[in-house]
């Protein structure tokens, strides 16, 4: 009896969130409910986060990381991608990062929008805050959460 080989419900190259996620669950042989269990998160925000529907936001997409073993964003370029890359891997928030600098996060905003320009002082701050280890950065989301 000949079988056929089933073909894949997923993209080799995926380019969503949604389509890294769905790979990497069916690679692992996962039900939806079994990748959701492992992140931590209800089945529905996995099947909302896999059909794309909705995407973690930056300081929840730690169990995403975790998940996949890799960030599927693109390579951050800007200062405000960067930041977002960090908050990513690190599941702070932006208040955090911004009572971290000492900055309230208007100031924060604008100066990664391009409102306000950066000066070298305040640069240097932003890009050691960039360059800390995920790990000690992690360690704000003691600071507390705004709502």
């Amino acid at each position: 009896m000949l079988k056929s080989l089933r073909k894949k419900d997923y993209f080799e190259d995926p380019k969503t969130l949604g389509e890294h996620l769905k790979k990497r669950r069916r690679e692992l042989g996962l039900l939806q409910r079994e990748a959701a269990k492992r992140m931590g998160i209800l089945t529905v925000t996995y099947l909302n986060w896999e059909k794309g529907h909705t995407e973690p936001v930056a300081s929840q997409f730690r169990p995403v990381i975790a998940f996949l073993g890799y960030d599927p964003s693109p390579t951050p370029r800007t200062f405000a991608e960067r930041l977002e890359a960090k908050r990513r891997a690190t599941g702070v928030t932006f208040g955090q990062v911004a009572e971290h600098l000492g900055w309230d996060e208007g100031t924060l905003t604008r100066y990664l929008n391009g409102a306000w320009r950066i000066s070298p002082d305040r640069r240097e701050v932003l890009e050691a805050f960039l360059g800390a280890e995920d790990a000690v950065v992690a360690g704000l989301s003691s600071l507390g959460r705004r709502r």
